[in-house]
Formats: C-alpha cells, sequence, structure tokens
C-alpha cells in the first residue's frame, strides 16, 4: 500500500532473540501481543537509510560539493525580482567555499582528511512530485528523495518537528545558530515568528528548529482600482471595515460579465480564507491549555459563529443584478480561476502577501494595496514567513555545513544588500520597506514609497498574528473547512435560517461538530470506554479482512491450479485419465519436475513479468500491511498502537462518507463511461454514411492531454452566464427538461418491454431501474424552475413550461452537481478511444446472426439486445469489472477538478490527503487495507471469467462458391 523507508535496525534486539528461541520450542500457540510487535518490526519494517538527495563528488583536481534546494530562481525569467535572487546565489556560490573552509580550520578533523582547497559548490532544485495545493516536501520525505533543505510553513512545522524531519540548529557542537550575537537573533526572528521555530521537540528540549528566509510576510488585499471605479467604490482606506470590504464585493460583481468582488478557493484548505474573518470577529482555532500542557480546538464560539456568518454571505448570498437576474454570492471559488481573473481584470479583490515578488507582477497604475478590513473587535491579519530548515536525514557532515550556511546566508545583511541592488536597478525600489533601502544607501528612493504601499506592511505586521502551529495544526484547515462547507449548503438549499439568533445557533452547532471532531481526530481525546468499544469492533474488523484475504488466495489457487479448471468444465472423464491424475498427486514432486520439464520455456518467458509484479506489487504490499498496526513514522521509532488505527478509522466519519462518495461514484463513472462507448460503437458500425468521419470527431479529444482537459472543462463550470455548460443549460426550457426525462423513461419502457417478450424479468427489472433514475436527473433543473415560478408569480401555465433556470449553476461547488461535473469530462474525453475495442469486437459477429435475425422480424432494439449483447458479454463483463474496480482506486480526476470539496472527496483522495498531507500513514494503511478487501470479491470474479474466456482473432472465411 505504502512505501516503507526510515526504520532503525532491530536484527540485535534482546528480547527478539527470546522470543525466536520460546518460538522453536513451541511453547504456546497464543502468542503475546509483544511478539507481533517485534515480529513486524522485524519482517516488515525492514530498516530502510534515508536517502539524502547532497553528495559529494571527488575527482583529481577539486572536491564538488552538490546541494539540493526545494526551490531555486528560475535563470530563464527577466524579471527583476528573480533577477535579484539569481545575484543573491551566485554570490552564495562566491564565497560559500571560504565559508566552509574557515568551518574546516576550525576544527581540523570535521570532515575527515577531505581537503576543500579546491572546493566547487553545485546548487541542484529538488525535483519531486509538484501538485497544486499539497505540500511536495512531504511527498519527497514519504518517498525518501527530499531535499537538503527543506522549506517548512507554520502549520506544518509541528509535524515536521514531531515526526523528526528537522535538524536542530542551535545544537552548540555544530556552531550554527548558537553562534549568533543576541542582535542578529533579533533581526531574523521576528517576535510574533519566534514562538513557531523555537519550541519543543520530541524529546521535551526546546531548539530551534528553522529559520525565516528573508523579511516577514504580511496579508493584504490586492484591488482592481478600474474595476473599483467603475463600480464607483471608493478606494479602501486603511481603517475600512467589514461593511466597507462587503460593500465592495457587492458593487464589483458582475457575473453577466463574468466580473466578481473577490477570489477564494475551494478544496480541504478553504478555510485557510476564512482565517482573518475569525480572527477579525475575535475568535482564535487554537489555543494553549498551560493547565494540562495541550492545544485545544476553539473555534466554537459566538465569534467563530459571526465571522462564518459573514463569510456565508459573501459566498451564497442572494441577490438580483441590474438586468433582474437572481444571484448567489459575490465571489468566485476557484484557486486557479481566481488567478485567470485577476489577470483578465474580472476580479475586484484578492488576498495576497505582500512582498519584492508581488510587486514583480504587479502594475501600479491598475493595481492598489490595502491591509485587511476591521472586523467587529480587531483587524484579523496574518505574519508569515517563508521559512527553510536543514533535513535530519542529511547524514554528511559537510554537506549539512553547505544547507546550514545557504539558510543563514540567504537573510544576511550581505545577501539583501545585494537583493535591494538589483530590485532598485529594476525599477522596484519604490515597493521595498523604508528601512531597509536606508540600510543599503538608497534614501533617495525611500522618499518616493507610496503612502498606500508604506503603510500596508507595517499595518500588517503590527495586527498580525501567525496561523496555527499547534499540534497536528496541519489538519486544522481541513476540519474548519467542514462547517464551511455544510453552512453554504444550508444556504444554497434556504434551510439557514434568516433569523439572527437562530441562524448563529445554526452556525454555533456546525462549529461544535467540527470542534469534537477536531478534539479526537487532530489532538487524540477520546473517551476510555469509548475507545474500548472501538478496539472490540476493530478486532472483529480485523478478522474479516483477514479471512476474506486468506479466502482471496485460495480462490485464486483453485481457480489458476494447472488442471482444475477442465476438470471442472469437462464433467465427464475416462478412468485412465482418473488415474493419471491421482498418481500425480500422490506424488507431487514428480508431477512438478514433469511440468516444469515440459513447460520450461512458457516459465522463463513469464519469469520478468511475474518477477516485476512480485517485486513492485505484492512485496510493498505486504510490506506495507505492517504500517497499519503503528503509529508509524518515517524517522525515528514508530509506536505500537495494534488495533488503533482500524478502531478510530471505523468511527470516521469521513471515511464513511467517502466510501458513500466512492460508491456514487462508480455508478457515475459506470454509468457515463462504461455503457456510452458501446452504444457509440453500435452507432458507428451502423451508419451508413461517413464512417470514418464520425470516428475522428469522436476520438480527437482523446488526442489533448488530461491537463488541457482539466482547465478547459474548469472554464466551461463558471458559475455565470459566462461558461459554456451553464449558456446551454439556462437556454433549455422547462418543457424541454420535462421531455428528456419522458424520453428517457420511454426508453427504458421500451427495452423492458422487448426483455419480457423473452421472459427475461431480471433484465427488464434493470433497465427500469435505470431509466427511473436517469428520468430523475433532468427533474433537478425543473424544480428549481417551479421554485423560481413561484418565487415571481410564474402562474400561467404556457410561461412555466418556457421558462428557464433562474440562476446560472455552481458546477463545481453544489454537492448536487459538483461529481457528476467531475465525471462529465472523462464522457467527453474517453468515449471515443473506449468505443474502439467494441468496434473491433463486432467485426467478429457473422453477418448470418444479423440475416437470421431479419427473417425473425428482429427490430434494431432486438438485434442488440439479443445477437450484439450476448456475443461481446464476456468482454463486456471483464471491462465492467475492471472499470468498477477502477473507479473506486480513482482520485486524480477528483483531486484536479475540486480538491475533494463539495461532497467530492472519494476514499481514494481521502486515503491521499491521510497519507501525503497529513502523514499519517498508519490509519491511511488501515483504510488502505479496508478499502482493498471490500473490492477483492469484484477482483476474484474478474480472474475466474479470465480464466475461462480464449481468445480468438477475427477472422473473414471465404464462402465456398
Amino acid at each position: 500500500m505504502m512505501p516503507l523507508c526510515g526504520r532503525p535496525e532491530l536484527d540485535s534486539c534482546p528480547r527478539v532473540v527470546a522470543l525466536e528461541a520460546a518460538a522453536r520450542k513451541r511453547q504456546a500457540f497464543v502468542l503475546p501481543a509483544l511478539f507481533f510487535r517485534i515480529l513486524f518490526r522485524v519482517v516488515f519494517l525492514a530498516p530502510v537509510t534515508p536517502a539524502a538527495a547532497g553528495w559529494v563528488e571527488r575527482t583529481p583536481s577539486n572536491v564538488v560539493l552538490n546541494l539540493t534546494l526545494f526551490n531555486l530562481p528560475d535563470p530563464s525569467r527577466t524579471d527583476p525580482s528573480t533577477r535579484a535572487e539569481l545575484a543573491v546565489q551566485q554570490e552564495f556560490l562566491r564565497v560559500a567555499p571560504d565559508l566552509l573552509r574557515a568551518r574546516q580550520a576550525a576544527a581540523p578533523g570535521r570532515y575527515g582528511g577531505l581537503g576543500l582547497a579546491n572546493l566547487a559548490l553545485r546548487l541542484h532544485r529538488f525535483s519531486g512530485i509538484q501538485v497544486e495545493g499539497v505540500e511536495s516536501t512531504l511527498l519527497a520525505i514519504a518517498g525518501n528523495v527530499a531535499p537538503d533543505v527543506l522549506y517548512v510553513n507554520f502549520r506544518q512545522s509541528d509535524t515536521y518537528i514531531t515526526q523528526g524531519f528537522l535538524h536542530p540548529m542551535d545544537l552548540p557542537e555544530d556552531g550554527y545558530f548558537s553562534a549568533f550575537a543576541p542582535g542578529e537573533v533579533a533581526r531574523r526572528l521576528h517576535p510574533k515568528i519566534e514562538p513557531v521555530v523555537r519550541r519543543k521537540g520530541p524529546d521535551g528540549a526546546t531548539h530551534v528548529w528553522a529559520l525565516p528566509g528573508g523579511p516577514p510576510l504580511g496579508r493584504v488585499v490586492l484591488y482592481r482600482r478600474d474595476l473599483f471605479d467603475a463600480a464607483g467604490v471608493p478606494p479602501p482606506t486603511p481603517d475600512w471595515t467589514w461593511t466597507d470590504f462587503y460593500n465592495a464585493c457587492r458593487k464589483v460583481a458582475d457575473p453577466a460579465r463574468g466580473i466578481y468582488g473577490l477570489g477564494l478557493s475551494r478544496g480541504k484548505d478553504e478555510s485557510f480564507l476564512w482565517m482573518p474573518f475569525l480572527w477579525g470577529a475575535g475568535g482564535e482555532a487554537l489555543a494553549f491549555d498551560e493547565t494540562e500542557n495541550r492545544w485545544r480546538a476553539v473555534f466554537d464560539s459566538p465569534p467563530a459563529a459571526d465571522a462564518l456568518d459573514f463569510y456565508v454571505r459573501l459566498t451564497t448570498e442572494p441577490w438580483t443584478d441590474a438586468a433582474g437576474k437572481p444571484r448567489r454570492g459575490y465571489v468566485v471559488k476557484d484557486t486557479a480561476e481566481s488567478n485567470l481573473k485577476w489577470r483578465r481584470g474580472q476580479l475586484g479583490m484578492m488576498f495576497s502577501y505582500i512582498d519584492e515578488k508581488l510587486f514583480a507582477t504587479l502594475n501600479p497604475d491598475i493595481t492598489g494595496m490595502a491591509p485587511l478590513p476591521i472586523g467587529p473587535v480587531t483587524r484579523g491579519t496574518e505574519i508569515n514567513a517563508r521559512m527553510m530548515g536543514l533535513f535530519a536525514g542529511v547524514t554528511n557532515l559537510l554537506v549539512r555545513d553547505a544547507a546550514w550556511e545557504y539558510i543563514r546566508f540567504q537573510n544576511s545583511p550581505e545577501a539583501d544588500a545585494v537583493r535591494v541592488k538589483h530590485l532598485v536597478e529594476g525599477g522596484l525600489g519604490r515597493f521595498l520597506h523604508p528601512e531597509r533601502l536606508r540600510a543599503h544607501g538608497y534614501e533617495s528612493v525611500a522618499a518616493t514609497i507610496p503612502a498606500e504601499w508604506r503603510d500596508c506592511l507595517a499595518i500588517a505586521l503590527a495586527d498580525g498574528r501567525p496561523e496555527p502551529y499547534g499540534r497536528n495544526a496541519n489538519v486544522i484547515y481541513d476540519i474548519l473547512t467542514g462547517p464551511i462547507r455544510r453552512a453554504e449548503e444550508l444556504a444554497l438549499s434556504g434551510q439557514l435560517a434568516a433569523d439572527p439568533a437562530a441562524r448563529r445557533a445554526q452556525l454555533l452547532e456546525l462549529l461544535g461538530d467540527a470542534r469534537r471532531k477536531a478534539d479526537a481526530d487532530m489532538l487524540g481525546l477520546v473517551p476510555p470506554g469509548q475507545l474500548r468499544v472501538r478496539r472490540a469492533a476493530a478486532g472483529a474488523l480485523l478478522l474479516t479482512l483477514a479471512a476474506s484475504v486468506v479466502l482471496a488466495v485460495r480462490q485464486m489457487v483453485r481457480i489458476f491450479l494447472p488442471g482444475g479448471k477442465r476438470s471442472q468444465e469437462s464433467g465427464v472423464r475416462s478412468q485412465n485419465e482418473i488415474q493419471r491424475t491421482k498418481s500425480s498427486i500422490l506424488n507431487s514432486g514428480y508431477w512438478i519436475l514433469n511440468t516444469l520439464r515440459r513447460r520450461w520455456v512458457m516459465a522463463l518467458l513469464l519469469l520478468p513479468a511475474a518477477a516485476t509484479i512480485v517485486v513492485w506489487s505484492y512485496v510493498p504490499l505486504f510490506r506495507g500491511a505492517a504500517m497499519a498496526f503503528f503509529d508509524y513514522r518515517i524517522f525515528g521509532d514508530s509506536t505500537w498502537v495494534f488495533l488503533d488505527n482500524f478502531a478510530n478509522l471505523l468511527w470516521d466519519p469521513d471515511w464513511w462518507c467517502a466510501l458513500l462518495t466512492s460508491a456514487r461514484y462508480s455508478f457515475l463513472v459506470i454509468s457515463m463511461t462504461f455503457l456510452p462507448p458501446v452504444l457509440l460503437a453500435i452507432l458507428l458500425q451502423e451508419v451508413p454514411r461517413g464512417k470514418i468521419l464520425f470516428r475522428v470527431i469522436f476520438y480527437l479529444p482523446a488526442s489533448i492531454t488530461g491537463l488541457v482537459v482539466i482547465l478547459l472543462w474548469k472554464t466551461f463550470y463558471e458559475p455565470s452566464e459566462a461558461g459554456l455548460i451553464n449558456r446551454l443549460a439556462m437556454r433549455m426550457p422547462a418543457g424541454g427538461w420535462l421531455l428528456l426525462s419522458f424520453s428517457a423513461l420511454l426508453l427504458a419502457l421500451h427495452l423492458a418491454r422487448r426483455l419480457l417478450n423473452h421472459s427475461l424479468w431480471k433484465p427488464a427489472l434493470f433497465a427500469v431501474t435505470a431509466g427511473l433514475l436517469l428520468a430523475a436527473a433532468p427533474l433537478g433543473p425543473l424544480r428549481e424552475i417551479w421554485r423560481a415560478g413561484q418565487s415571481y408569480n410564474i402562474c400561467n401555465y404556457y410561461s412555466f413550461w418556457l421558462a428557464t433556470l433562474p440562476e446560472p449553476v455552481r458546477w463545481l461547488d453544489d454537492s448536487r452537481t459538483a461529481l457528476f461535473s467531475c465525471v462529465l469530462p472523462m464522457l467527453w474525453a474517453g468515449m471515443g478511444p473506449g468505443c474502439l475495442i467494441y468496434l473491433a469486437a463486432l467485426k467478429g459477429i457473422p453477418d448470418d446472426l444479423y440475416e437470421a435475425a431479419d427473417i425473425d422480424g428482429a427490430s434494431f432494439t432486438d438485434k442488440v439486445l439479443f445477437v450484439v449483447i450476448p456475443t461481446l458479454r464476456p468482454l463486456l463483463i471483464i471491462n465492467f469489472v475492471g472499470v468498477f474496480i477502477a473507479s473506486w482506486q480513482a482520485e486524480a480526476n477528483i483531486l484536479a477538478m475540486t480538491a475533494g470539496g463539495a461532497g467530492t472527496e472519494v476514499a481514494g483522495l481521502h486515503i491521499f490527503y491521510k497519507a501525503f498531507i497529513f502523514l499519517r500513514l498508519g490509519p491511511a494503511t488501515a483504510a488502505a487495507w479496508m478499502l482493498g478487501c471490500l473490492l477483492v470479491g469484484f477482483t476474484l470474479y474478474q480472474l475466474r471469467i479470465l480464466s475461462r474466456v480464449e481468445f480468438r482473432a477475427n477472422r473473414e472465411e471465404n464462402s465456398p462458391a
């Protein structure tokens, strides 16, 4: 399931030796839990040495030190910010050899006998998997390819520290942070950032774990001057409030032209942009309890309810535009779409961090900057920093020293002088902090800084606070996003109370449920009595999973055992065959040798493929199984938890919700991507003219890459009339939706009638059920039209049937349509290639069958039902089982389209997030095993069919003259 790495050596443990001796004596058949713990550590969690990315090359003329970093500036870019960063890197490469030689001179034996007289450095950019919205560093650490210098954000810092990913920077023997003077420490560490980097580690000792790579960052609001002027909105001032912010969003938004007031995001981290509102209302997400010495979730407070109420107003509040059309909210909720609209000039405001990289992309003539608005209690803004840490897996002391020198140099006065010089020369000097300019002699440039730019950073740093950084804080945004989604769904469905007191009570209930989930899932607070019940249920689950695996292996052996299949199918055998079989069974050694002698060529040909499958599939599968019984850590000792991962999984509502979502997704995938290619192949086979043209038209979307398909369909799904899908849906009258529903029902009844004529009542019942489900889909838009008709008093019968949808559909934000919207691009891009295999199979159906059907008076439907389908039945079953299993394991399409938002988090995506975002590998492995055992029955069914199918090539035989 999950890759293994970073386990300590346990072969010499005396307890292992003692238990092995006890096992050899067979003193007991029921072994204690301690034996399983040690056995799993020795057999499954085999030691794997952590691999560091940096390395040292020795040549006869010099020594080359290769240092891998989490990021490097792109030398192909020409903007002033990138050129400044490139100049800083070049300056570091120039001075780094002298810095390392100075360390060697202070401690001559530090690097052994390695001479650094001719030392050269090379910087490499980390080349791991990059996923939007996903911390790629965790993926690199889990994959054992982490860079030497890690990027550390605030919310992930606790995970990095407790998991042992970071090397302490203040160890006296290293001479890193401990060598700084007090003034240098004060310059590098802002008082609000210091608690994040200086805290207790896994051993209870307080250390400095990371350092900012530059000045602190403050979150601000960027706004488009041209859109504000066009809407008659005055420019924001430093003392503007939530009311001013809301009015600006409301006046700027014009969805008919694709213009929105604010850009937000969707997915598991949506609440990241809600945090300033929570702080502004006077609330907090996490608080440290001094009496219990632990963090607690405290976001179920009245101020949090007020912040959630304001956020929901921005995203879902009903209003009417100038043309009289009803609208919902003033924001667009998609990161990629927000960035695109910002560049197009279709977005009024967006949140951002203020730094020189931001200024390089802005046009100050059309872009303004303002502090975050003041809430009911205070201004809720954030202070942050781009922090860097030393990867603990670096074992080469020279590489680690070079990594430290890189981190130290990035925020040094020397590097800042180079950076400021190039930014001033590039025309960005007036956007820098005045103190930085004066420190390097640019007093005249400091006098030209616009007042709003100068004051924004000072206000952001003065009022800002760091994002949550307590225990397991990387999960906090996922948990906080839950009540936001639920509140928006209630608002969109009209179930959120209009009375302020009742509305606050509803929101407090949602926040209270999320707080209880945070206590149990993030902070691990579960009552002992409930934990015992969970463990008992987990024991029963584990026995069930083990039984399913044993039965699966047994069934596979029975299916593919040589001679077993034929003996079951033949039914009647001669006495000689029976005697020979008995002799072979009694003399198994002879049978094995005889089989190898007769089939050694076949075995030799299969060996590479079989070995590849065993090494890359089955070995990781069974080695990773042990992780389900541990609180697994990549570095350091993993804690034995036995059944706790399975126990918590059974009581995790998000897991069961993900399984239900996977079932819905699987149904949509099968109905929309499995059946349509079959129908398309039949139609392409029967079309009298233009077969090649139609095949090219349907196959053409397959030539587009998956990324382009996703980006293309995201623009189609824009939640306004500008979106292509909404243009089509909003032009369909109510009568058209009803006609579409009746058409699906009539088609199902027609198929059922033809099936019942041949007494096939089970397929007929399936056809009627499928027809009812298809007929129910168009009733959703029809219901919305009916509601709008009641609201706008459309009482005339004919007017109602000509009415259209009152407002655009929020395809990717509405839980009723998001899952369907994720599958529709798969149908568009995959229907053409998917029909090719069926086209080839249709060529193998003899014409005599069609002629016989014509003689019997069969219609087109009868030919499809009783000639084509029975002939293609083995192929259809094999593909059906494959599509079914693949649909339960899919997550990439969901991750790209919605990132799991709007009720689209399937089981595969849930496991991915749990393993590689939250780094909870033990619970993720338990979930993966549970999902795999649920699907094992379908896998066996597919293998059973494959064992009986014989594949033959289609041949055209000449008829006799």
